[in-house]
């Protein structure tokens, strides 16, 4: 599985990346946001050819990692698999 994020806004209370899906050319259109506060993850908008939200879900831990161990960088390119 793989993922663009790209960082849209970051403040002191929330982070929001959009994502893609794992289809040649998708847009990186879905947004997550995360809470810093709380660590809670919403899908504010789901991607092109994401439909049911599955995708945004398996980011989870990804976008995670992200935010806490990598400190928001404005692109990131998730593969896993």
């Amino acid at each position: 599985m793989n993922s663009m994020l790209i960082l849209k806004e970051k403040n002191a209370n929330k982070v929001i990346y959009y994502y893609s899906v794992d289809k040649p050319g998708a847009p990186s259109d879905g947004e997550i946001e995360c809470v810093l506060a709380t660590e809670q993850f919403s899908t504010i908008k789901c991607a092109t050819g994401d439909e049911s939200g599955w995708h945004a879900k398996w980011l989870g831990p990804h976008v995670w990692r992200t935010i806490y161990k990598e400190n928001c960088p404005a692109k990131r390119f998730i593969a896993t698999g």
